[in-house]
């Protein structure tokens, strides 16, 4: 014995420590279930079409809301157009259904004149 443990435990000894009982082997951990997606195989352009604004949008702008690669988006979009499930508007794309052709003549004529306010038929108050 050490002179710190003969002035702790004086000539008696600590009894010898019992060795604990050894554990129950330890289960590995099953591993976590994937996360369930509310559809497997949703298609992240659609989805993020139909979270964004309902405006015409730009490619850039549905690639970083798809997380898509640029040419990956434009291949997508012209496929979805060739489905008829969004159209080119311009440089742009969007997902509303096309105008007809008095909306559409409302709105040349609305972007021709800035000082013009179109008023559409009411019926008549009264």
């Amino acid at each position: 014995m050490c002179a710190a443990c003969r002035a702790r435990y004086g000539s008696d000894p600590p009894p010898p420590a019992a060795e604990p009982a050894p554990a129950a082997p330890v289960a590995p951990p099953e591993p976590a279930a994937p996360k369930q997606r509310t559809a497997p195989n949703e298609d992240r352009l659609r989805k993020a079409l139909r979270e964004l604004p309902p405006k015409p949008h730009s490619v850039a702008q549905v690639a970083k809301a798809a997380g898509l690669n640029h040419e990956k988006t434009l291949a997508r979009l012209r496929a979805l157009q060739a489905a008829g499930e969004v159209q080119q508007v311009g440089k742009r794309w969007s997902n509303q259904p096309p105008s007809t052709d008095v909306e559409a003549a409302f709105d040349r004529l609305q972007a021709q004149t800035s000082n013009l306010r179109i008023i559409r038929d009411r019926e008549p108050v009264g």
